[in-house]
């Protein structure tokens, strides 16, 4: 058994339970026995609290890094042949007369989440610290990074959003996107001042999973990098771009982290020798250098994603070996697979082609089937046993317990962000940044290229190819160019094994953003106006 990291655990047992408040999508949280009023007492009632604010780090369906790989040109929606045209919402932009499809994101956890954050930061006052004062400081760093990614995925995804500040807050109209930008920046800032500055090697294995400063920095020139470009500004509030570029430098420096010497190994196919046939390539773990934020999972608290973007259909137990079935969402474009240049790991790594690799799903319950499918997040059978999954051999109730960490950000990104960054000022810096990341996807230094920010953009596509990042950094070439990537004409895929064509022409109306849950515009009474376009 694996995973006993300090979150994951207290995660399973915490009663996490705040008295809600007056006004429409913030009351997400039940009233029960704790409330704000007489629960904050001890260092541990925060401790409860703060992983209160951890818990909502993974998400379900509509979960907004399968939304992300979907509406990139990676992917297309999938999913069932005879399902409703939920998926294809997030690549098509049309609404298929489905005006709820993101309210499990908006108003289930992201501002639930928000507002969870909230209470941390506001009952730390409240708290008997005896002489425990250090944890004040570092659990409102911890709570302010966690609600800087919450807003931050709220802002990127949906455009214009209302910051609201207080837990108790009543509901207000949305705000302009530098307002929450700086919001956002504010709290990161902190987070980087008053987190520790433990390298990785020093750190105690057991919180891993917790923000730290290196992640809160990479998130910040991540947060720089896609405002800059989606605005067209010099700038971002309250961020230069010579503090970006420090705040990378300093965890380039200084963090401990690293890339894994094989990009395969960060994968846990890569455990499977008699699938791969590599004796010399081996499974790095998820608590591996290269690793600077991610979600925990276990078989108690699985990662769902491997559900929605397995592979689909239902086989005979083993059919599939050595990865299980699913359910089919995300099926991968030939323009994605047909990308990587000759030499790539990455191709291998990250994708399955079912064909060359033998495997007899010919798609006959998919729609949007192409032939290839993501490797990164499948859930694998059992070597011992190839009717039953990992998970099961695990501990795992059934093969959906799957307990693979879903990585939030990589030092590979952190590369490439300070490579894309030093463009202008320190090109040889670039350069190097751009060759580590690429002379270790082909494994040798014959493949590389000189770094410009169309070779970054580039090499961060097959770098990070399902990972959630592509969509936004198609985002922030501005729409025109976005356009021009994710439109779609006439490309064969197959539906219930019959050949049709699938189209997509990216609205620009539509500024990239997703719609609003209509039941929050009416709950609003006007207040919140529905995104452009929709």
């Amino acid at each position: 058994m694996k995973k006993h990291s300090v979150i994951t655990v207290v995660s399973l047992c915490v009663a996490f339970f705040m008295a809600s408040c007056s006004n429409s999508f913030l009351d997400s949280e039940p009233m029960t026995q704790k409330t704000d009023a007489n629960y904050y007492k001890t260092p541990e009632d925060a401790w409860e609290t703060l992983v209160g604010c951890y818990n909502l780090l993974p998400g379900g369906y509509g979960d907004l890094f399968v939304v992300s790989n979907i509406a990139s040109d990676d992917c297309y929606g999938g999913g069932g042949y005879t399902d409703a045209y939920g998926n294809q919402i997030w690549d098509e932009w049309t609404d298929y007369n489905d005006l709820e499809i993101n309210r499990y994101t908006w108003s289930n956890r992201l501002f639930r989440a928000v507002r969870r954050c909230h209470v941390l930061c506001e009952q730390l006052d409240n708290i008997e610290w005896g002489s425990d004062t250090h944890l004040r400081t570092l659990y409102e760093a911890e709570g302010r990074m966690l609600r800087a990614y919450f807003f931050y995925e709220l802002q990127r995804f949906f455009g214009h959003i209302p910051l609201i500040k207080s837990s108790d807050s009543e509901l207000i109209p949305q705000t302009d996107p530098d307002e929450v930008y700086a919001y956002i920046i504010e709290d990161l800032k902190f987070a980087i001042n008053n987190l520790p500055s433990t390298s990785f090697q020093s750190a105690s294995a057991d919180n891993f999973g917790r923000v730290t400063k290196w992640a809160a920095q990479g998130y910040i020139a991540r947060v720089y990098l896609f405002y800059t470009g989606y605005y067209g500004k010099s700038d971002a509030p309250g961020l230069t771009k010579q503090e970006a570029i420090a705040y990378l430098e300093d965890c380039i420096q200084n963090s401990g982290h690293a890339l894994v010497p094989r990009y395969g190994s960060l994968w846990p196919w890569s455990r499977r020798t008699d699938y791969h046939g590599d004796p010399t390539l081996t499974y790095a773990g998820e608590y591996n250098p290269e690793i600077v934020f991610s979600i925990r999972h276990s078989t108690q608290r699985p990662n769902q994603l491997h559900r929605y973007t397995g592979m689909r259909g239902i086989p005979n137990a083993g059919d599939y070996d050595p990865f299980y079935p699913g359910w089919g969402m995300a099926t991968i474009t030939s323009k994605c697979f047909n990308s990587f240049a000759e030499g790539d790991t990455r191709r291998f790594a990250s994708i399955i082609d079912l064909k060359t690799e033998g495997i007899p799903n010919d798609g006959s319950d998919q729609r949007e089937f192409t032939g290839y499918v993501q490797k990164k997040y499948q859930t694998q059978t059992d070597p011992n046993n190839k009717t039953s999954s990992y998970p099961q051999s695990s501990g795992g109730s059934s093969w959906q317990s799957e307990e693979q960490d879903l990585f939030l950000m990589r030092y590979s990104d952190i590369l490439l962000m300070a490579a894309e960054l030093q463009l202008e000022s320190n090109q040889p810096k670039a350069q190097a940044y751009l060759d580590m990341v690429r002379d270790r996807a082909f494994e040798d230094s014959n493949h590389r290229v000189t770094a410009t920010k169309e070779s970054i953009f580039n090499e961060r596509g097959f770098e990070f190819v399902f990972e959630g990042i592509r969509y936004h950094d198609v985002l922030r070439q501005g729409l025109t160019r976005a356009k021009e990537i994710l439109d779609v004409k006439n490309d064969i895929v197959w539906n219930g094994k019959q050949q049709a064509y699938k189209n997509i022409d990216f609205p620009l109306i539509k500024e990239g953003l997703l719609r609003i849950p209509e039941s929050q515009i009416q709950i609003s009474e006007g207040m919140l106006v529905q995104n452009p376009g929709w």
